[in-house]
């Protein structure tokens, strides 16, 4: 009974942590697309994607990420802020900078 309690424990702590860091961690992946359909006025055309910052502190690192790829093509597809934190400042920070950038 001890054991089961234990790794039930365990395992609710690694969720937990593991939500913590999905919602504070900045994740990055890069994607090069290929198709004859795409106008060649499009090669090296770069598109960011920024998506659920939710008013997270990574904001910062975001602006930095951004610049490093130099896109020509910024997206906001999830939430700048959230009901929990409504820093609308903080938030409109994040999109002049990137309106700098692209």
């Amino acid at each position: 009974m001890k054991l089961k309690l234990t790794l039930a424990v365990a395992g609710l702590a690694v969720l937990i942590l593991w939500l913590i860091w999905g919602n504070t961690a900045l994740e990055l992946s890069r994607w090069v697309i290929e198709d004859e359909k795409i106008p060649h006025v499009f090669d090296g055309f770069r598109i960011a994607q920024v998506s659920d910052l939710h008013n997270t502190p990574i904001w910062e690192d975001a602006v930095h990420a951004l610049e490093e790829a130099k896109p020509d093509l910024i997206v906001l597809t999830g939430d700048l802020i959230d009901s929990r934190r409504t820093d609308v400042d903080a938030a409109l920070d994040f999109v002049r900078a990137a309106v700098k950038i692209a």
